[in-house]
């Protein structure tokens, strides 16, 4: 005889996490943001608004970059001490036509030839009102842009309004192939997009600043530079149109 209960049973949907939901919603936000509503793009009102310039910004001198990734490592390290993504925030890449300091020549024989791609802190950050979740906002102390990892649905959509590509994966010092374009990257371990937020949670600053062992000899005065390989000056004006001709990677 058939078993009435099991009949009559009914599945019951599957609980789901907040963050499981918000991705779904967001989503279909975006699709119905692609194509618009009755024939008129649909654009989600400021709720998080850009209300200050960051209060630093990394600011790389290449020219003194000796390729050896402690910045990644450090980097890395700290955020993933913080329960964070250790993706690092900051990368390396071969660049032969860096033109290499004589003090690193002379200090570290058969090194140079790098550059650091890094996070601008812009302005108007075209990365933070493009998030439908409101996850990229300004950090209250330091004004950096961030990424709040637990409200993170992982669209990309910031990532895809960051207008700053990096150099191709083949030319990274690393040698990983992470399908980073730009200077938000995707953790596929977390599942979330991340950037550099200036080590906000630090009181030593950032660590790949702090870390970087040119930036150490240059303090010791072993190597002679009125400049550091890393530095963390305010995000002005000046410094970002320096940073952004720096920075911007000439296309063919």
């Amino acid at each position: 005889m058939p078993d009435s209960d099991n009949n009559n049973k009914i599945d019951q949907p599957k609980d789901i996490s907040r963050r499981e939901f918000l991705s779904t919603a967001a989503a279909g936000f975006v699709a119905i943001s692609a194509i618009g509503i009755g024939g008129m793009g649909f654009v989600r009102p400021p709720t998080n608004p850009i209300s200050r310039e960051s209060g630093g910004v990394i600011f790389p001198d290449p020219t003194l970059c000796i390729g050896c990734l402690t910045c990644e490592v450090a980097c890395s390290d700290v955020h993933k001490k913080a329960g964070m993504s250790s993706v690092s925030r900051i990368r390396i890449f071969n660049e032969p036509e860096t033109k290499v300091d004589p003090e690193i020549v002379k200090n570290y024989p058969g090194r140079g030839s790098f550059f650091q791609h890094v996070c601008l802190q812009c302005p108007d950050s075209p990365c933070l009102p493009v998030c439908p979740v409101d996850a990229l906002r300004v950090e209250p102390k330091t004004g950096a842009r961030i990424i709040d990892e637990k409200a993170c649905i992982a669209c990309g959509r910031c990532a895809e309004g960051c207008p700053f590509d990096v150099r191709a994966e083949t030319l990274a010092t690393n040698q990983l192939a992470t399908g980073q374009k730009t200077r938000i990257t995707y953790d596929p371990a977390k599942n979330v997009f991340t950037k550099c937020d200036l080590c906000y949670f630090r009181d030593e600053g950032p660590a790949c600043v702090e870390k970087c062992p040119v930036n150490i000899r240059i303090k010791q005065g072993i190597v002679k530079s009125d400049r550091l390989c890393l530095d963390v000056p305010k995000a002005d004006k000046d410094h970002f149109a320096t940073l952004r001709e720096q920075q911007t990677v000439k296309k063919g």
